[in-house]
């Protein structure tokens, strides 16, 4: 009888061990490098390196932040002031993943004083925002993040992407597959990562962004028109990106209602509670500056009615508590004379020279919320200096 249980339970006890090994993270020398778990793992690493030493300041958020803020001159500032700020921005980066990051630098950077927390008005409308974000939190997550994971993403028995929530093994599960299917290509992907693995590189300099928007425009959707009349290899990104726009449009909430109802819908409200909860228990000295990031005017097209004002109104009474502080710079570039094309690599991102005029008008303000900013005085969320 004996026996028999042994081998009845031989093949539980090991899915259970290379749970427990995949949830160490045993997988990761062996996962594709582009890719968002691919992502975090360089940045955990960099993170990791003794050349690194203490991190002072940090920047969480999305891809908009990635290429939005000019990380090297904050970089330069912190320097000069014998601090130091890194740029943990990652491409993808909803609230979920900023929370584990945060949780994980509690843990192994208890030293950070503060940091920046830059999204957009599109972040806010939802507090999930697809399984793929299981892909970025998993290499920092550990075993007790387990449940304030759940809480915000949720688990689906019949959605095998939502597994992850709960198991290691399944959110590498599709990452496995493609190594199987291809070891070879994926050996010469991690050469490739470990010969530009400098982590100065990874948390202190800015990627690479090259032209414009303006032989298109980013003020509506007419640039859509435009592009959709194109065939050539050049544009397919940004046909993709005006697919994708045009459906966020048609499929957008009405914010402007829900926000004037006693009890709004619980989509808004869960969305509300679950970010000024994240926010209030961020546990660095400095409270975080929260930014809402530069979007083109397109996007008036595409976010629902009364969507901007939503996102100010669930933080601002964060930011008039002293809980965080609150840069709103949404509209940044919506006075161009260009329409803001010349601003933009594409509908999401800034190019290099909306980079630059975006930090340069930010620097003198994180100079006093982030860098010298007194704990206990409250921000508005309005009172910034005129634009350059």
């Amino acid at each position: 009888m004996l026996r028999r249980l042994l081998v009845l339970s031989a093949p539980f006890a090991l899915v259970l061990a290379i749970e427990a090994l995949f949830a160490a993270g045993a997988w990761e020398p062996l996962a594709e490098p582009n890719s968002h778990a691919g992502t975090s793992i360089r940045l955990k690493r960099a993170l990791r390196d003794p050349a690194v030493g203490r991190i002072d300041y940090v920047t969480l958020g999305s891809s908009r932040p990635e290429y939005g803020i000019d990380h090297a001159l904050l970089a330069a500032e912190a320097a000069r002031r014998g601090r130091t700020h890194a740029d943990l921005t990652m491409p993808g980066t909803h609230w979920t993943s900023v929370g584990v990051l945060a949780r994980w630098l509690e843990r192994e950077h208890p030293e950070v004083r503060g940091g920046i927390v830059a999204l957009s008005v599109q972040d806010l409308a939802f507090a999930y925002n697809g399984y793929y974000e299981l892909g970025i939190l998993q290499p920092f997550r550990r075993a007790d993040d387990l449940p304030w994971i759940a809480a915000r993403i949720p688990f689906a028995i019949h959605d095998v992407a939502s597994y992850g929530v709960v198991s290691a093994l399944f959110a590498w599960r599709d990452d496995v597959r493609a190594f199987a299917a291809a070891p070879a290509q994926r050996r010469e992907s991690i050469a490739w990562r470990d010969a530009h693995a400098d982590a100065h590189h990874v948390l202190f300099d800015n990627p690479e962004s090259h032209g414009d928007m303006c032989a298109w425009g980013v003020d509506s959707l007419a640039a859509c028109d435009r592009l959709e009349a194109t065939s050539g290899d050049g544009e397919a990104a940004l046909r993709r990106q005006c697919r994708e726009l045009r459906t966020r449009a048609s499929e957008a909430p009405d914010f402007s209602t829900g926000a004037s109802m006693a009890t709004p819908p619980e989509f808004m409200s869960g969305t509300r509670d679950l970010v000024r909860e994240q926010l209030s228990d961020m546990h660095w000295p400095a409270p975080p500056v929260v930014i809402l990031m530069p979007m083109p005017r397109i996007w008036n097209e595409v976010l629902g009615r009364g969507q901007h004002e939503w996102a100010v109104a669930i933080l601002k009474p964060l930011a008039d508590a002293g809980r965080i502080r609150l840069v709103d710079a949404t509209d940044f570039f919506d006075g161009d004379a260009d329409g803001g094309c010349g601003a933009f690599f594409d509908f999401y991102h800034s190019n290099a020279q909306g980079r630059e005029r975006f930090s340069r008008w930010l620097l003198p303000q994180l100079a006093v919320m982030l860098y010298q900013g007194d704990a206990g005085t409250p921000a508005s969320a309005h009172e910034d200096p005129p634009k350059p």
